[in-house]
């Protein structure tokens, strides 16, 4: 079975690896097919789907910042000393490449499951981390795990946008679905199992059965290895090679002095403090970055340290800024075309209670490619489906999980999500896609099976 999993595997990634184009440019294909999709199926004249995709192209601004401060803030604090000594620490616990990716893993899905924000940076950083303390491991394979885990139970856990949504007084679909408290969400009991079964325990163990034997695997790749030790190198150069303290000016001594910056991170702490007194663990992308960066401040000790490990963090970036502006205008042109409620119709329109959770989650799989924002999903596609939910019978609890189940888990095989932590990995969506083409598969399967035994 192991060999068939590895040699499927490695199938699927060379396959991948031919035909799978540049994430940008495929932004670009799914730009324009919906173009195409848009004069095809609805009224919409050539001008209308341009207006629509220029209206909606700036429609992730603030989003993209935010995504591009979570891979800054998370590189800024795993390269502060003393998160980087506990890191090299933990990252010792597994003491070969079968043993890494289970611990990568299950860290990364419990990680996410309180923050996918958190989730996404944190498991990056772990398989990079475990990756050069072990060196023979396998790292695309590592990485497309931490990716899994992390953005599935991210979105399924306590920071999942569309459960927090319902469960907020004066939503938009409040007459339509009603408020969902989180125990029929987060917390119900199907979910979990589902949760259990396929993020805690097949899919680090199918990751286990592919890796190859300790004695087998290779070293880390050479191009991969030597990015990693170039940026280490050139942050300790960087540290090293400063002037000595007498020789300073005013200016240098305020540069490198820890003063500015306790004062600085002291206010933040004090505000994170003040933040969860009055909102409760309510850990928004926001507060996130917040959070990182001010841990950041503390950790590195003076602004000269920080903006030198910022550097880096930033240039890995330019993916976000460059993507996610194609990605908002394909959603302006799917939801002002009504491109959404046709193809969310097509499905609902042939379903019973029993097979609407299937169709539900195919149909939500496919949207998701055009249309990857959890809240903005909700939002276009959300109405037309929940109301033909509601008709044929299903429960508005069972039609929610059905409905994030489905770009949920189509977000594996989705590059938009993982591009920050690609950018820290230093990977390609397609170094990764054979792998999370897999457990797409396995895990619609076994939320599919808890489905049909529970429900």
């Amino acid at each position: 079975m192991r060999n068939a999993l590895r040699k499927l595997c490695r199938a699927l990634n060379f396959g991948m690896d031919r035909i799978l184009p540049d994430a940008i440019v495929l932004a670009f294909f799914l730009t324009i097919l919906t173009f195409v999709m848009g004069l095809a199926l609805t009224d919409s004249t050539p001008l209308d789907m341009v207006i629509y995709w220029g209206d909606g192209f700036w429609g992730f601004l603030s989003f993209s910042m935010q995504m591009a401060m979570i891979i800054a803030t998370g590189y800024i604090v795993a390269e502060a000393p003393p998160i980087k000594r506990a890191l090299v620490r933990i990252c010792k616990i597994p003491k070969n490449g079968v043993q890494g990716v289970v611990f990568v893993g299950v860290l990364s899905a419990f990680l996410g499951w309180i923050s996918w924000g958190l989730g996404l940076v944190a498991g990056a950083i772990l398989a990079r981390s475990v990756a050069l303390n072990l060196r023979k491991v396998d790292f695309q394979l590592y990485v497309a795990v931490a990716y899994t885990a992390a953005i599935t139970t991210g979105l399924f856990g306590i920071s999942g946008s569309e459960f927090l949504l319902v469960n907020t007084p004066g939503y938009f679909m409040e007459e339509t679905l009603g408020l969902i408290p989180l125990s029929q969400t987060v917390f119900d009991p199907s979910l979990l199992l589902s949760q259990l079964l396929g993020l805690v325990l097949a899919v680090p163990l199918l990751a286990a059965l592919i890796h190859t034997p300790p004695e087998e695997t290779p070293e880390l790749s050479s191009h991969i290895l030597e990015r990693f030790l170039a940026q280490e190198e050139a942050t300790r150069a960087l540290h090293a090679n400063h002037t000595p303290k007498s020789a300073m000016t005013f200016a240098q001594r305020v540069d490198s002095s820890p003063i500015t910056t306790t004062i600085i991170g002291a206010g933040g702490i004090v505000y994170i403090i003040h933040w969860f007194l009055t909102h409760g663990f309510d850990l928004t992308l926001d507060v996130m970055n917040f959070i990182l960066l001010f841990v950041g401040i503390l950790c590195h000790g003076s602004p000269r340290n920080l903006l030198t490990a910022a550097e880096e963090g930033v240039r890995s970036a330019y993916g976000v800024l460059v993507q996610f502006p194609f990605y908002a205008g394909i959603q302006g042109m799917m939801a002002s075309s009504g491109l959404v409620a046709i193809i969310a119709n097509a499905f609902a329109s042939h379903s019973s209670a029993a097979s609407y959770p299937y169709m539900c989650y195919l149909c939500m799989a496919i949207i998701n490619f055009f249309i990857p924002s959890s809240g903005g999903i909700f939002m276009v596609a959300g109405p037309a489906l929940g109301e033909a939910a509601l008709n044929v019978g299903l429960e508005a609890n069972q039609f929610l999980i059905s409905f994030t189940a489905g770009e949920t888990i189509g977000n594996i095989i989705q590059p938009f999500w993982a591009i920050p932590l690609l950018g820290i990995a230093g990977l390609k969506m397609k170094d990764i896609m054979g792998y999370c083409i897999l457990f797409f598969v396995v895990l619609t399967l076994i939320f599919f099976g808890v489905w049909a035994v529970m429900w």
